[in-house]
């Protein structure tokens, strides 16, 4: 009787489901801003086909997205309310200065799982403002203060890699990097390392964590609120399933007390030494913890100390995997060509010859050198997942030429754009063989005609790593210098690199099948290993 009783009711019920189904997809098919515009239907009424590509098929949809555009056009409609764009020329209609607001769209916004960053920020406003307490810490000069440091860790760890190689170790390069690039960042922006190079083997998990938690964006940004729930988990109950994510947890906590200390400090008048700055050469310089607190610019709602955590806690994140990947990308390619690793090794000896050790402006003007990290850096990506933009106050207009088809759109205000990195670093048009890790395609000689040098000029343009416009990379110039002092130091006349040799390591250990917001290799990789050939 009762089910009798219900049954009208669960009748009501689905036939309202119904309609409310219905009427959403005739709305996303016929009247959303974007149904004007290419693309599969499928893709155009569910976000469950992004979600089964890049969730289930396990960061695959950039691909398919490629293949969208060859059967589409230059402008495809990817999911429900999302174009995305494939012509080099369009990046910087898209990524644009501060000429025009510029907002992040909400829905990739929070697979960072916090609004309270700068990285998770959506408006073009609030953006600017939390950007502009972390601009001055992360300008060239404010880097140039810290490069004692950097040297000084950068140090360390070749130390570790001869010191374990000699040893007769096997040496995973990826797990090495992620974990100077997680220690430098601990070090220079929040005042102490994380000892992550001393443990035995660079800490393999850390590297692994790190990807698995960037791999989990997919699904966070789908469901936001799983987040909430591995939040809510208490810290004993996650020491007991993963040890190495109670760290992460630790290190959070850790960075809480070092905010505030740093207030206290700052209340008191002065700046305690081991919470707020570091000595670099004698002179006190401030961690990113003070850059934010001191600044002038930020009112005191944006220095709670919950929203400080999210904002350093994100740093710690984005400044460990794509370094690391770059350097671990770089090593591959360098040890896996004997010319183009005596090409290297004589640049770095022959500025050793006028400096006993070069510096990072000596490094940087190191042709050769600064052709690998170029070259390192096309084909690491950056980051190998699309970056939505939206203009919510003007229309974007398209007209171009793809495929000997010339199109014309005219995109409504409000509606999230994207483009890929990947797809700009390897457009044939731009980088012939674009595959293919060829330094020489960077190198400027005095023999070059007029036409070559503006195709050398055009693909320095389009190198996009650190994205462009208002939200393009904080971090770039610290990775740069990373960059250069880690395989100047390497591949120094008495740098641990030059007797180094790949160990059942392949291209398909660096080559990116996998976007995970942060490019990914094969599932199965062992990343890049290498032996030490003994004097």
């Amino acid at each position: 009787m009762d089910l009798l009783q219900a049954s009208p009711s669960l009748i009501a019920l689905t036939c309202a489901a119904t309609v409310y189904v219905l009427a959403l997809v005739f709305h996303r098919l016929f009247l959303s801003p974007t149904s004007s515009f290419p693309g599969p239907p499928l893709a155009a009424v569910t976000f469950w086909y992004e979600f089964y590509y890049d969730v289930i098929c396990c960061g695959r949809y950039t691909w398919k997205i490629q293949k969208l555009h060859q059967q589409y056009g230059p402008v495809v409609r990817i999911n429900p309310h999302e174009l995305h764009i494939s012509d080099p020329s369009f990046y910087e209609s898209v990524y644009v200065a501060s000429s025009r607001r510029t907002d992040k769209w909400h829905f990739s916004a929070r697979m960072f799982g916090t609004s309270l960053a700068t990285v998770g920020t959506t408006g073009h406003d609030l953006h600017r403002l939390r950007r502009s307490a972390l601009s001055n810490f992360f300008s060239k000069r404010s880097i140039s203060q810290l490069e004692p440091n950097i040297q000084r860790m950068v140090d360390h760890a070749c130390r570790l890699l001869k010191d374990r190689g000699l040893g007769g170790e096997k040496l995973n390069l990826k797990d090495c990097f992620a974990a100077f690039s997680a220690d430098l960042i601990g070090e220079v922006a929040f005042g102490s390392s994380y000892g992550l190079l001393d443990r035995a083997g660079f800490e393999p998990g850390w590297q692994k964590l790190m990807m698995d938690l960037s791999r989990a964006t997919h699904l966070m940004k789908q469901f936001p609120w799983v987040y909430s729930i591995f939040n809510s988990i208490p810290p004993f109950l996650v020491a007991l399933v993963h040890p190495l994510t109670k760290r992460l947890l630790d290190i959070r906590c850790e960075i809480h007390t070092k905010i505030e200390q740093t207030k206290a400090a700052m209340r008191n008048g002065g700046l305690n030494t081991t919470a707020s700055t570091l000595k670099t050469g004698g002179v006190h310089h401030s961690t990113i913890l003070h850059s934010m607190i001191a600044s002038s610019s930020l009112p005191d709602h944006e220095l709670e100390t919950g929203r400080l955590i999210d904002e350093a806690f994100t740093l710690l994140g984005a400044g460990t995997i794509t370094t690391a990947h770059t350097l671990t990308t770089i090593m591959y390619y360098i040890l896996s060509d004997s010319s183009r690793k005596s090409r290297l090794e004589i640049e770095l000896s022959n500025l050793s010859e006028m400096l006993e050790k070069p510096n990072l402006k000596t490094l940087e003007h190191a042709p050769y050198l600064s052709a690998v990290i170029l070259e390192g850096l096309r084909l690491s990506f950056g980051v190998s997942h699309r970056l939505p933009r939206v203009s919510p106050d003007t229309a974007l207009q398209y007209d171009g030429i793809f495929d000997g088809i010339f199109y014309n759109y005219m995109i409504p205000p409000g509606v999230p754009v994207s483009m890929t990195q990947m797809f700009i670093h390897l457009d044939p048009g731009l980088y012939p063989q674009p595959n293919t890790f060829d330094p020489d395609r960077w190198i400027e000689s005095e023999s070059m005609t007029q036409e070559k040098r503006q195709d050398l000029k055009k693909r320095k343009h389009y190198l996009v790593p650190f994205s462009k416009g208002t939200r393009m990379c904080a971090g770039m110039h610290l990775a740069y210098a990373e960059l250069y002092l880690m395989l100047g130091t390497l591949f120094s006349p008495d740098g641990v690199g030059r007797e180094m040799r790949l160990f059942e390591t392949g291209v398909e250990d660096v080559r990116c099948v996998h976007d995970f917001f942060n490019p990914s290799p094969r599932l199965d990789s062992k990343g890049v290993r290498v032996v030490l050939d003994k004097q």
